[in-house]
């Protein structure tokens, strides 16, 4: 069973989000989850290493641009 993406949510799957604070990690929402403990939070897909996935509560990522790539 897939429950719908959250209506609450301040993101959207496939937004760019980066963690807050000192600790750097930037990538594109995958997915969400909730705990008795976090209202809402984020699974977010590296950027810069594809496929490694990190969680975080909503309250600790922003809105990320990602790099605009020079072409050749």
């Amino acid at each position: 069973m897939v429950d719908p993406w959250p209506p609450d949510a301040k993101f959207q799957m496939g937004d760019y989000a980066a963690k807050k604070g000192r600790a750097s990690w930037r990538g594109r929402i995958v997915g969400w989850y909730r705990t008795d403990l976090t209202k809402l939070g984020y699974a977010i897909e590296s950027y810069f290493e594809p496929g490694s996935v990190q969680i975080y509560p909503e309250t600790a990522i922003d809105a990320w641009k990602p790099p605009v790539l020079e072409r050749e």
